[in-house]
């Protein structure tokens, strides 16, 4: 029964192309809308079989290894969901940097979900999977999709969208940390106002078939950056370096604080990359990461997983 005893898998970053907030919800989360997109930054995580409870190691200082983690908590929920009698040995060697708006803790969750279900042989549909997924954050479904989609709702609905194409991205981080919590906190009247739920059937079938041809990354906006930047001015000023390296469009990646630029060759990216670097602040080249890739490095054929839907 036990025929897979370690299974090693990346767990990818993402970025918003864009981020919008339409009101407050009746639940006291934000309506947003947001197009959501994979790149090729990657955790990297390994699962060994044990007899019985959850053990997880990281190779970073300050990151948790306990219930705080969402790794641990996304096996717990998991084995308690199929009646899991067995445990897990985790290794989490960590290249996205934490809390940084570039989802690398719900990637993670995302990660172990896939791999824990062929190593408890559980036979449970990318759909279960997103249920349990929605337990633990807004971004955990999306990273079970992967691609260019769009995220509707508290951003934890997500349906696929053509894929865009980008090859020359840059990530930049200062190491400066803002709580999402007050990031909402200070959104402006107008961005607040209460408003209904919006109601729409959530289909990861449906994701799945969607098969397009690649786009160029759409019209760039978040609604948070405001916010942020009145309170880290020194994002103001990576943006502006950015633009002035030749970026041809720069935003803030989710709640922040990651900045994203695009660059429309190499040459330009490699030197705004230098400038970036030499003033000591963590940059990383990327790429837009489609669906197709992003699934086959995350399980290649076993995806789908024993069941279906």
């Amino acid at each position: 029964m036990w025929g897979v005893r370690t299974i090693t898998i990346p767990s990818f970053a993402k970025i918003n192309w864009t981020l919008e907030v339409l009101g407050r919800r009746t639940d006291g989360y934000h309506e947003l809308r947001t197009i959501l997109q994979t790149v090729d930054l990657a955790d990297r995580l390994s699962f060994e079989l044990a007899e019985e409870g959850i053990e997880l190691r990281c190779d970073t200082p300050g990151i948790p290894v306990d219930e705080d983690n969402l790794v641990v908590r996304a096996a717990r929920i998991l084995g308690e969901w199929a009646g899991v009698k067995r445990g897990a040995r985790i290794v989490l060697e960590k290249k996205i940097p934490a809390a940084a708006g570039l989802g690398g803790g719900s990637g993670n969750a995302a990660a172990a979900l896939l791999a824990l279900r062929r190593l408890w042989d559980i036979r449970a549909s990318v759909s279960d999977l997103a249920g349990i997924g929605r337990r633990l954050g807004a971004d955990v479904p999306f990273f079970l999709l992967g691609g260019t989609a769009i995220g509707i709702g508290r951003g934890d609905e997500v349906y696929p969208l053509p894929e865009v194409s980008s090859p020359h991205l840059l990530l930049v981080n200062a190491g400066l940390q803002m709580p999402t919590a007050e990031v909402y906190a200070g959104l402006p009247p107008e961005l607040t106002k209460p408003v209904g739920d919006v109601k729409m059937p959530f289909s990861f079938e449906a994701a799945y078939l969607c098969d397009l041809a690649p786009l160029e990354p759409p019209m760039l906006k978040n609604d948070l950056e405001a916010v942020v930047f009145a309170r880290l001015p020194l994002l103001v000023e990576i943006r502006d370096r950015l633009v002035q390296s030749g970026a041809h469009a720069v935003q803030m990646a989710g709640s922040g604080s990651t900045i994203f630029a695009l660059f429309d060759s190499e040459a330009k990216r490699s030197v705004a990359r230098r400038d970036c670097t030499a003033r000591g602040w963590w940059c990383a080249p990327v790429r837009a990461l489609g669906r197709v890739e992003y699934r086959a490095s995350l399980c290649g054929s076993d995806y789908w997983g024993v069941a279906k839907w």
